[in-house]
């Protein structure tokens, strides 16, 4: 085995251990219409891939035709269909119809906890690993749902300066979002506390 195998092996094993954990999410941890209902089930896929001696994760920009959330960053992922046996179903289905992953090129993990969003969504995020090289998985953008895909290593993630909250007022409320700042990129919200959450858990793990 080489080296670049074993901390390939050593992060999955890390990433396992993580999801095992008791994480609540920092932030965003009401569900989208503050009454206890989660709302409208959906799942995404946090999707990560060895690049380059390190562990990368994939992202979107939704394009301006999708019915919510338009223009913004995102993981593949969408609302469940009744002919989707599970929620694992929903978010490999949707990553393959966004970014032509094929289903069977990702191994899945396992799950965190489900998080509202104030657009009436309860989505789950499904932790899965590609096995595929990613210079050998091009990818195939649905142009009338994904604007770009993108891979960002968790190295880039975890930069200083990169990661901060903010304030943000919803009707009645104020609530904080958490927000990665990628150059232009701006990823917040649901998508940015999932990411924070993962992150966390992973350094909780070492």
């Amino acid at each position: 085995m080489n080296v670049d195998s074993e901390a390939q092996q050593q992060f999955e094993r890390q990433l396992q251990a993580a999801l095992k954990q008791v994480a609540p999410y920092a932030i965003r941890t009401a569900s989208a219409d503050r009454t206890g209902t989660p709302g409208i089930p959906a799942a995404v896929l946090i999707l990560f891939a060895w690049e380059v001696g390190q562990p990368h994760v994939l992202l979107t920009k939704r394009t301006e035709f999708v019915d919510t959330h338009k223009g913004q960053y995102a993981f593949p992922g969408g609302r469940v269909e009744t002919e989707d046996p599970s929620i694992v179903s929903t978010a490999l289905r949707e990553t393959e119809e966004e970014v032509g992953i094929p289903i069977s090129w990702v191994r899945v993990l396992g799950e965190l906890p489900g998080l509202g969003t104030p657009t009436g969504y309860w989505i789950i995020p499904v932790v899965g690993i590609l096995n595929q090289a990613l210079a050998r998985t091009p990818l195939k953008i649905n142009a009338e749902e994904t604007e770009e895909a993108f891979w960002v290593s968790l190295a880039e993630l975890r930069q200083e300066g990169v990661y901060r909250s903010e304030e943000l007022i919803l009707g009645a409320h104020t609530v904080s979002v958490a927000v990665y700042q990628l150059g232009a990129r701006k990823i917040w919200g649901a998508t940015a506390a999932m990411l924070k959450n993962l992150l966390d858990r992973l350094a909780n793990v070492g």
